[in-house]
């Protein structure tokens, strides 16, 4: 866990807080550690109904987000360069099954992040038309998934 990372001042707009301080997974959820963090930075936040959570924690707790970092991949340029030249319409034609083609873009670029179940089908799709090498996306880092 980062001791120097502030939750709340991360948090998303829209990411519901929890006061529950008596949870039982408080120690180990996104929602209690933003609200634990509160500063004055954010003037106002979304906050979980305490009435609907469940303090018997991350099993029956259906707001619980589990406080841990997965590995987000930024635009897969390098790869798709790999792919052979009769393959790039039928390859970006899938991914844009995925996304919207303007999301394809911007994941192309590495404009916006993605998951590991993403970095997966990507992956899958351009071994099927060509890749073959290992899939590497172009960069990577390590997030919270809010």
């Amino acid at each position: 866990m980062d001791n120097d990372f502030n939750f709340c001042d991360n948090a998303p707009e829209y990411f519901g807080f929890c006061l529950k301080t008596d949870c039982a997974s408080a120690g180990e959820c996104l929602r209690a550690f933003a609200a634990r963090d509160l500063t004055p930075v954010r003037s106002t936040f979304t906050l979980v109904n305490p009435l609907l959570a469940d303090t018997a924690g991350a099993r029956s707790c259906r707001f619980f987000r589990k406080a841990e970092k997965v590995r987000m991949a930024y635009g897969f340029r390098r790869a798709f360069a790999l792919i052979p030249a009769g393959n790039v319409k039928v390859v970006r034609s899938e991914v844009c099954e995925l996304v919207c083609r303007r999301n394809y873009y911007y994941l192309l670029r590495g404009q916006k992040p993605l998951s590991p179940a993403m970095q997966k089908k990507i992956a899958a799709i351009l071994k099927r038309h060509g890749l073959t090498v290992p899939m590497e996306f172009d960069r990577y880092e390590w997030q919270y998934v809010w």
